[in-house]
């Protein structure tokens, strides 16, 4: 008689490990690719010196751009440059034929390069312009790529709406849940959610990526984010057509997540342990989302797809207040930590 074969369970701690050596494994890739893209650079007879002092200014000056100008004013957003990215890939989803899913997938893949490539080779030439117009360039189109304000300003504008309607209306702008029937206490958690997960899409990911790859890599990444919001999705139609889009955004955004929630916790008396036990209790949630839920102890809910912080409070007004302050003091800590690096890269 034979005996009945153990079933393996992955405890918690071996899910942990790959996670780690999954983060190693991009980190190497991430360096690697960084040393072969500088050699590349090196090869065009750019001096490393005078790259390392541009790289640091077009850093700074995008960032004051970005706290003193901000974002395009919304009626002249339709000529902002990024956008283009979403029309010329609803472009190629509406000339696509459905009915095959290896098709679909193949397109994905092409349509989501050739889009990635459109906008993010001609970065590459930018070091080979004269080089007061490399670092005005080079600053216009990194701010592109980020926002610092637009995250305040949304948050902000959901705090001061007049009433109800109108709060659903500046909440309606940052997420894409149903607001029409959230009460005042979930469109707060909303808000919050929000920026918590766009300080990874809308500040570090970027920052992250210019400090290896200068502007080209944070064009990179603010292409393939683009493409993940526009047909990053698991509906019928997009399930085949946008899964490059998807994957690739992920995996763009496995390290600086992580970095984010590290932030996060800096900023705030959380405890990476508490943080950690939420995320393996709850599926669907970005890290993020789980940080700042213990960052701020509130209880932050999607109805019908996750709850976190069951025994904080109900998330409000004040709560909204301490998320803009916690991602504005993460995005000063992180600046200062891409301009060590990119010094020590470089």
């Amino acid at each position: 008689m034979k005996k009945p074969v153990a079933h393996s369970h992955v405890t918690h701690s071996q899910i942990g490990g790959l996670h780690i050596l999954y983060s190693l494994f991009l980190i190497c890739f991430v360096l690697l690719c960084h040393i072969l893209f500088w050699n590349f650079m090196s090869s065009l007879q750019l001096q490393t010196r005078k790259l390392l002092i541009d790289q640091i200014v077009i850093f700074a000056i995008a960032i004051l751009i970005d706290l003193t100008i901000g974002d395009p004013p919304e009626k002249i957003e339709k000529y902002y440059p990024l956008v283009w990215i979403s029309r010329l890939m609803y472009h190629f989803d509406r000339i696509t034929r459905r009915g095959r899913a290896s098709r679909e997938k193949i397109l994905g893949v092409v349509y989501a390069l050739l889009t990635i490539s459109s906008f993010s080779l001609p970065c590459l030439m930018l070091p080979c312009l004269p080089e007061l117009v490399y670092i005005v360039l080079g600053s216009l189109i990194f701010k592109m790529t980020f926002t610092i304000s637009g995250l305040e300003r949304f948050g902000r504008e959901a705090l001061h709406a007049d009433n109800l309607e109108s709060k659903r209306a500046s909440v309606g702008k940052m997420v894409s849940r149903d607001v029409s029937d959230l009460d005042d206490v979930h469109l707060n958690s909303a808000t919050i959610e929000s920026v918590a997960e766009n300080l990874t899409d809308s500040v570090i990911s970027p920052f992250f990526y210019f400090a290896f790859f200068g502007v080209f890599g944070a064009m990179v990444y603010r292409v393939v984010n683009t493409l993940d919001a526009v047909v990053g999705y698991k509906t019928r139609r997009y399930i085949h057509f946008g899964w490059f889009s998807a994957k690739a955004d992920d995996v763009l955004n496995y390290i600086p997540e992580r970095i984010a929630v590290g932030l996060l916790l800096l900023a705030s008396n959380a405890k990476l342990k508490d943080v950690w036990k939420t995320v393996n209790e709850t599926e669907g949630v970005h890290l993020t989302i789980v940080a700042m839920c213990h960052a701020l102890k509130v209880k932050l809910e999607k109805i019908g797809y996750y709850t976190v912080g069951e025994g904080f409070g109900v998330a409000s007004t004040a709560h909204i207040v301490r998320a803009i302050r916690i991602v504005k003091r993460s995005t000063i800590t992180f600046a200062f930590v891409c301009i060590v690096v990119i010094a020590i890269l470089y």
